[in-house]
């Protein structure tokens, strides 16, 4: 129909329809006018559908251009989504038995090949950025069309974004690989470098030793350390940057290299260890380095008093008794002292050199222990010379520590208790100071007698004494120094007590003659004139004796 109505149209059909109007109009009247009036039905007919029809024609046109137009793109989006595909597919994308190209790149020639074939795909997308250009005008031309339908708007979006899609994913995937090839090139380069850098630092744990020179130890220790530190910061550089290129590796390699690439590293990390196995014997050393020195400085001090104790024995047996024992005996302590820290050092200076010498099969630590051998026979011998001389006059020694103990203490003391002389007696305001004062001049004076038997046990120290003629003299003078104070602080009790007596008789009187006073007012009688007056005379007796008690402290 809609073919017809639009031959109405032709030239040659109209004038075929006016032939066929002849023809009728010759035809025999019986069915002229019926057929007549059919035709004319016909062309009105005809004629009132055309306008839809034409109508009908240009969507069909247009629509027909629309599905021609999917039809030409479909082979570009099948082949952007074939590339697109290529450029994101990972290991799950295909099955083991998909009959596909291995996708995993498990070596750089591997990864080499996977970046020619990405460069291929990116190659064939410019190929096609003319084609996909024509199109999408072409699209974009057909979308302005009036009653353009929706599908195709769908259509030209979704193949630009698709093109503009893969060809992001293309390059991205082009990038990933270009890295994993360098990360693959590095990894090789690294890997060797590891390994040497793990042999050197094997080799440079097994070259440290100990040194039995304190000097040359230090300096090998200072070297070591640094060395240490040197190898320890370029083994970490390394084992990062070869961790870091394993795990790009490890992004897009199969499970299996993977699997093998972490064998590797936890190969490299064991090995690690020897760092902190370094770092444990670098330590070990510095405190043997330092227990040497010590070792070799006590070691050497004690080869030095070897000299000084035998002058000083030697002096000790030259010098004179008779009139400087006392000195003599000092001499004798101050020396027995030296000896016994001497023996001291000599005992750790044995254990040292055991702990840090014993058995090592090294000249310089054989001389070590000659030496400390050398002052340990020294020493027994100065030892027992010693001994002999003190002998004698061990019993001396005895006591004179004890007198010296003594002395010590009471010097001291009594020059604190001629102070406090010297500077008297406070006078009292009130009874309660001067009751205070009465408790402690007594202290002050018991105490005082009380250390008459100290005089007495130093006096007892020293009488057993061979000589003694110094000690008695500073007896002497501590006796005569704590008489003297003794009869003062008997003096300051004396005139204490009387002050405190009259103060509290004093006091006694004022609370009497206020009692009866405060008792007459209350019962409204004066009190008796004379006894007042009495009394009033008694206070100002008791007072005037109690200043001058106060007067005379």
């Amino acid at each position: 129909m809609a073919y017809q109505c639009k031959n109405l149209k032709r030239e040659e059909l109209k004038v075929w329809l006016a032939d066929m109007l002849k023809l009728l109009n010759q035809k025999s009247d019986q069915n002229l006018e019926t057929e007549k009036k059919r035709l004319e039905a016909l062309i009105q007919r005809h004629t009132e559908v055309l306008p839809g029809i034409e109508e009908n024609m240009r969507k069909v046109d247009v629509y027909s251009r629309c599905y021609q137009y999917v039809d030409d793109i479909t082979p570009l989006l099948k082949l952007l989504e074939d590339l697109r595909r290529k450029s994101t597919e990972d290991e799950h994308d295909k099955k083991p038995d998909s009959g596909g190209s291995k996708i995993h790149p498990d070596s750089t020639e591997q990864v080499t090949t996977f970046i020619e074939n990405q460069e291929a795909n990116i190659a064939k997308i410019e190929e096609k950025r003319g084609e996909f250009q024509q199109l999408l005008k072409r699209g974009e031309k057909l979308e302005g069309q009036a009653d353009c339908p929706d599908f195709l708007k769908e259509q030209v979006k979704g193949l630009s974004e698709l093109f503009m899609d893969t060809e992001q994913k293309a390059k991205l995937k082009l990038d990933i690989l270009k890295n994993n090839e360098k990360a693959w090139q590095e990894y090789e380069e690294d890997k060797v470098t590891m390994v040497n850098l793990l042999d050197q630092a094997d080799e440079k744990l097994r070259n440290i030793r100990k040194l039995f020179d304190p000097q040359q130890g230090a300096e090998d220790l200072s070297m070591r350390t640094e060395q240490a530190e040197k190898t320890r910061q370029a083994n970490e550089a390394c084992f990062t940057k070869l961790k870091a290129n394993v795990d790009i590796i490890c992004g897009i390699c199969s499970p299996d290299k993977k699997e093998e690439l972490g064998k590797i590293m936890k190969g490299f990390e064991e090995r690690n260890a020897v760092l902190t196995n370094t770092d444990d014997r670098i330590s070990k050393l510095k405190k043997y380095t330092t227990d040497l020195q010590t070792f070799v400085d006590k070691k050497e001090a004690s080869l030095a008093w070897l000299k000084t104790g035998q002058e000083q024995l030697d002096e000790l047996m030259k010098f004179p008794g008779e009139d400087k024992s006392d000195e003599k005996l000092l001499m004798t302590v101050k020396m027995q002292k030296d000896m016994e820290t001497q023996l001291t050092i000599l005992a750790g200076l044995i254990t040292e050199s055991e702990r840090l010498l014993g058995g090592k099969n090294n000249s310089v630590a054989e001389g070590h222990l000659l030496e400390v051998e050398q002052v340990k026979n020294k020493l027994e011998e100065l030892n027992n010379k010693l001994k002999e001389v003190s002998g004698e006059i061990s019993e001396d020694l005895h006591h004179w520590a004890d007198y010296q103990a003594e002395l010590k203490t009471f010097q001291p003391w009594v020059t604190e208790v001629e102070e406090r002389i010297k500077g008297g007696q406070k006078k009292p305001t009130s009874l309660s100071e001067a009751q205070e004062m009465l408790k402690s001049v007594q202290e002050f004076d018991t105490d005082i007698k009380t250390r008459l038997g100290n005089l007495d046990k130093m006096t007892e120290t020293v009488t057993m004494m061979t000589q003694h003629e110094k000690a008695d003299r500073e007896i002497t003078e501590c006796r005569e120094r704590r008489q003297v104070a003794e009869k003062v602080s008997a003096e300051w009790v004396e005139k204490t007590q009387k002050l405190v007596q009259q103060w509290e008789e004093l006091n006694a009187t004022v609370t009497e003659v206020q009692g009866w006073v405060a008792a007459a007012e209350k019962v409204g009688e004066s009190p008796n004139q004379d006894t007042v007056d009495a009394t009033l005379n008694k206070l100002k007796g008791f007072f005037a004796e109690k200043q001058k008690l106060v007067e005379a402290l």
